[in-house]
């Protein structure tokens, strides 16, 4: 029943906002669209780019269903559905299950450091609140959350549950994802949070990229994708490159609020507000801004 998976070029959707703070639920669902259109992969709502945990449950839950609707299954939609407690882990990832998402993917809780069994006890109570075949991605950012998912403990996940499927992994460590690929019977369906790594991932085994950037840079990830698919390794090494040289551009500014503004400057969303703590960029970062997408549009001939 559930045969979509995650791969390729994956955007880790932002959650639009008014000037006052909350959802700008029109610029979500264009948002959902313009990607859609767009010709990425799949969808990646609430994770951390989508600011997912200064949200209420009740504004995850209407982000889910926004893009989820506004998809219509034109392309895989997959909700990031971790949480802070294993109770709103479960919900979210049961709301996922009701609305018609393809699957979900699911971040350890922040903040509080896990050992292996507190977090094989997490995951296990969270897959076992949904259908057997419902796929489950680990999604792994110990920068963020503080506890680290390692090999060991993914294919001990995966020989217990043929559910999980794979695990997205924030961290630039290929070494790493030499060990996932080997970590159970089943080899696990990897996709790295690291856009300087994307082509690496593929040539080691990896099936895509999860991109932030990817929503406003989407042509040229699409063409790396097609590009090493077609077997064209040169052309892919040469758009990595280009890649490279654009992250390292963004390095210095907060990512967020980057990723909020590039798209407000490319006419997707209208306001580039976050929810507090995280704050609006200096003009100066703006400017950088500016500078980077009038490069990009001249190098892949857009009209901006």
């Amino acid at each position: 029943m559930y045969k979509k998976r995650l791969s390729g070029v994956v955007i880790p959707t932002i959650t639009p906002m008014n000037e006052d703070g909350s959802i700008d639920e029109r610029s979500l669902a264009n948002f959902t669209e313009y990607l859609v259109q767009a010709g990425v992969d799949c969808l990646y709502p609430n994770g951390t780019n989508g600011e997912s945990l200064l949200l209420s449950q009740q504004e995850r839950e209407s982000v889910a269903e926004i893009m989820a609707k506004t998809a219509a299954n034109r392309i895989p939609v997959f909700i990031q559905c971790g949480s802070m407690t294993t109770a709103e882990t479960v919900s979210h990832v049961q709301h996922a299950a009701r609305i018609g998402a393809d699957g979900v993917g699911v971040m350890s809780p922040a903040f509080f450091p896990m050992d292996e069994a507190s977090l094989f006890g997490y995951y296990s109570a969270v897959i076992e609140s949904v259908p057997r075949e419902y796929p489950v991605y680990v999604y792994n950012i110990p920068g963020c959350t503080t506890s680290d998912v390692k090999p060991a403990l993914l294919g001990k996940l995966m020989t217990k549950y043929e559910n999980v499927v794979g695990i997205k992994y924030s961290c630039p460590d290929l070494m790493r994802i030499e060990d996932y690929l080997m970590c159970s019977n089943r080899t696990p369906e990897l996709l790295i949070g690291c856009d300087s790594l994307f082509l690496q991932c593929l040539m080691t085994g990896g099936v895509g990229t999860v991109t932030g950037p990817g929503a406003i840079f989407h042509e040229r990830f699409n063409r790396l994708y097609r590009q090493y698919r077609e077997g064209d390794f040169e052309g892919a090494r040469k758009t990595q490159q280009q890649i490279v040289k654009t992250d390292r551009e963004l390095a210095e500014i907060p990512g967020i609020p980057a990723l909020k503004a590039l798209l407000k400057l490319r006419g997707i969303i209208e306001n580039d507000t976050c929810r507090g703590p995280l704050r609006r960029l200096t003009s100066e970062e703006y400017t950088v801004l500016g500078r980077v997408l009038e490069e990009y549009y001249k190098e892949e001939n857009i009209n901006g």
